[in-house]
């Protein structure tokens, strides 16, 4: 037998391994002398005697292991609790709604190229929406999505990918018509929606931020965050007037102040609303170039509030300019803060607070830094810095986090566990870390002491260092008419002249002025008298206290204050003529408390007569007449009443959006639209109504829920009308007692609306879209 050398055919395949082996063999080497010498440096430097083996080891844990690869061996018990606790997602499924997303090959392919050019760093196809369904609770609706999502974390993984989702038409899901999933690990999972959830806590505007299962056509994707769009639908919820909201145009720059602002539904705003959008811009044009201070266009109470939670939360990415969004009060004309994208990040921030921006020296604030002239605009004010320490020792209090955790604890537990029947791993932002996610429930109280530890330190030299706030330019004082004396002895300013406005006058806040019986206020233009100081009307029935014109003009803006209106006549008024506000009344009460008594108001040429606006205010006896559009119109806040009477209204008697409202004995008569129009998740009861000759007597719709006892509806066009305007809201409700038994009131019911008369539920029910096409 003869043997054969075998031939390799490829003998650079064992040159290869050769060099492998041999660059194994020296990386070990290496390796093992680096350990070598780390051990020699650490039992010969000193550092043994500072740091024994343990406490080395946690640093090391600490400092490379859990902020690096999001693995601790100090948590390994608290790993294994999680994996027991996910068996049971073995045999049962969690607890979320489950939506599934259907879309054709053509759209899918859309979105897989979209996400492939952002793999490969390509601009192209990036905005291009695809056109999909969306199935939920077994009803399908017609949707638009693409990918979304900055960081490889949200579209790495095909099965992983983010999406951006607006419905077509007008149907919404959880009352959303905008909004994006996303994996909950882009946002740190529950630490998000603790975010949310504080700012509602504290009345700011907050995102609807939740958690359900999705599928796309039958893969199953597992759990993701359902994140709320910038929209109307948000404004509104959150019992504010519809206003622009204002993000950055991140194609140019995401630094303060060299940047360029952006306009969501930008369409909208530039065609309905160019000279509002115009000088909002403007201000904020004016702010980067320091040409305006910024008490004068942001709320400064709200922005302190904001800021405390960032502090409290740590969600600081939440602050920086790029993040959060800017929403333009149209009431008052000034920014409010819409948090997003705060995403807590446990390793950065331990050791700081947004005050520390006052020291220039200090460098903990990591990539945030890079904004100090953001946070600047800020903290160089005097009112602004005084509001932000008030904030953050109200809302880091642990009874204030107590309060907070008791209403919402059950939810964030909840979410937790559901977290569980996916292999959810550690956020490390830009990847996902080798060790589970956990959540440290003791986060928020570790917070609060480290807060009151550096309050209680807080020095007077960083006092010093904030900026003295530059005083208001008071144009027009209405204290420096000469028709106006102080008394020293009350401390008030009293008006007890007849007066002529022919300027826009102001009232500061911190003062009161007392308009005496019989006084006479006409305004001789088309001006405002603006108060943010407290007013009280005191007139009597013998010598009531008149404003008027003789032209149909001039208005007042009652704001943030208290107000006693006693036998006050109004006549011929109109409504501001402020570009930089959205006000419709003739008398605007905003955000205050206010009791009426004995008032009238005749022959408006506003779109409201009276606009009560997020006030608690008190009704005893109001008249309105003759009036060019609605008569009352009550924005969110509560209204408690009795004997109110509407004569000759062109649009609706009484009008509530977002309220809370009780009273007693409601009439009117020769109404044009409606005697009552009810909605927006407002919620009441009224006792005694009287309404004829209204095109419609009673509307209820949109979410609210209304119970009338006794009602006379008489010689109307239509008398009850219970229906869905806006598709976001959820059903409306009437319930009618009568104990008359009047049986002739005429009923539309929309479908999922519901209405009780006299404890039987109405079952003859039609389309909502013929009753808006009746009335709207």
């Amino acid at each position: 037998m003869i043997i054969k050398k075998k031939i390799n055919k490829f003998p650079f395949i064992e040159v290869i391994k050769k060099l492998l082996s041999k660059l194994i063999f020296f990386l070990g080497t290496v390796t093992l002398l680096f350990s070598f010498l780390i051990l020699f440096y650490y039992l010969n430097s000193g550092m043994y005697d500072r740091y024994k083996p343990i406490e080395a080891f946690e640093k090391f844990d600490k400092v490379v292991l859990t902020k690096y690869f999001g693995f601790s061996f100090f948590k390994i018990n608290d790993y294994l609790k999680n994996e027991i606790r996910s068996l049971k997602y073995v045999i049962f499924k969690n607890k979320l709604e489950d939506i599934t997303i259907k879309i054709d090959q053509e759209n899918l392919y859309n979105l897989e190229l979209q996400r492939q050019n952002k793999l490969n760093y390509k601009t192209e196809n990036y905005f291009k929406y695809s056109s999909g369904i969306i199935n939920y609770q077994g009803k399908d609706y017609e949707i638009k999505l693409r990918v979304k999502g900055d960081r490889p974390l949200h579209w790495h993984d095909k099965n992983k990918t983010s999406y951006k989702i607006d419905l077509r038409g007008e149907q919404r899901i959880w009352g959303l018509e905008e909004f994006s999933i996303q994996k909950p690990i882009t946002r740190n999972y529950i630490y998000e929606f603790i975010f949310h959830k504080f700012l509602k806590f504290n009345n700011l505007i907050s995102l609807k931020y939740f958690f359900v299962n999705v599928s796309i056509n039958d893969n199953a994707q597992g759990v993701y965050a359902v994140e709320e769009g910038f929209s109307k639908e948000l404004i509104e919820r959150n019992k504010r007037r519809n206003g622009p909201i204002f993000g950055l145009d991140e194609t140019t720059s995401i630094s303060f102040p060299n940047v360029m602002y952006d306009l969501y539904s930008k369409d909208y705003w530039k065609k309905n609303y160019s000279d509002l959008t115009g000088q909002a811009l403007l201000k904020l044009e004016n702010l980067k170039k320091d040409q305006i201070s910024i008490d004068k266009i942001f709320d400064l109470e709200k922005w302190a509030t904001y800021f405390a939670i960032i502090d409290l939360t740590r969600s600081y990415h939440g602050s920086i300019p790029k993040s959060v969004k800017l929403y333009y009060n149209p009431v008052d004309a000034k920014f409010e803060p819409v948090g997003f994208d705060g995403h807590y990040n446990p390793n950065l921030f331990e050791e700081f607070l947004l005050l520390d921006f006052v020291d220039i020296e200090n460098t903990n604030c990591s990539y945030i830094c890079e904004e100090r002239d953001w946070y600047f605009k800020f903290f160089n004010n005097k009112e602004f810095f005084t509001l932000y320490i008030e904030k953050l020792k109200k809302i880091s209090a642990k009874s204030n986090i107590e309060k907070f955790l008791n209403l919402n604890n059950e939810t964030i537990n909840f979410y937790n566990n559901q977290f569980l029947s996916e292999n959810s791993k550690d956020d490390k932002i830009f990847y996902e870390g080798l060790g589970p996610y956990l959540y440290d429930e003791e986060y928020l109280i570790n917070r609060s002491n480290y807060i009151k530890k550096r309050l209680e330190g807080l020095s007077q030299e960083i006092t010093s260092k904030i900026l003295s706030k530059n005083k208001d330019d008071l144009i027009n004082n209405l204290l420096n008419l000469t028709q106006i004396v102080f008394d020293n002895e009350k401390n008030l300013y009293f008006l007890n002249k007849d007066l002529e406005i022919s300027e826009n006058y102001f009232l500061p806040k911190n003062s009161k002025l007392v308009i005496d019986e019989g006084v006479k206020i006409t305004f001789k233009n088309d001006v405002t008298i603006f108060s943010e100081g407290s007013i009280d009307f005191n007139g009597t029935i013998e010598k009531p206290i008149f404003i008027s014109s003789n032209n149909k003009q001039g208005s007042i803006i009652l704001n943030n204050n208290n107000y006693r209106l006693f036998n006050v006549h109004f006549e011929n008024l109109s409504y501001p003529k402020d570009k930089n506000k959205v006000l419709y009344g003739g008398i605007n009460i905003i955000n205050s408390d206010v009791m009426l008594n004995n008032v009238s108001i005749k022959s408006s040429n506003s779109e409201d007569a009276i606009n009560i606006i997020s006030s608690n205010s008190i009704i005893e006896g109001l008249y309105v007449e003759d009036i060019f559009a609605d008569a009352i119109d009550v924005d969110f806040g509560n209204l408690k009443f009795n004997n109110i009477k509407c004569k000759n209204i062109s649009n609706d008697c009484l009008d509530i959006s977002n309220a809370n409202v009780t009273g007693n004995n409601l009439k009117g008569f020769e109404i044009y639209d409606k005697g009552l129009s009810f909605g927006e998740n407002s919620s009441g009861n009224i006792n005694n109504i009287d309404f004829q000759k209204a095109k419609l007597g009673l509307a209820v719709k949109d979410g609210s829920h209304l119970k009338v006892t006794n009602y006379i509806l008489k010689n109307n066009e239509y008398d009850v009308a219970v229906f869905t305007k806006k598709n976001e809201y959820p059903e409306a409700k009437l319930e009618l007692i009568d104990n008359m038994y009047n049986d002739e009131v005429s009923l539309l019911l929309g479908n999922n609306n519901t209405i009780i008369k006299n404890g039987s539920e109405i079952t003859n029910k039609i389309k909502n879209k013929v009753i808006n096409q009746i009335f709207y």
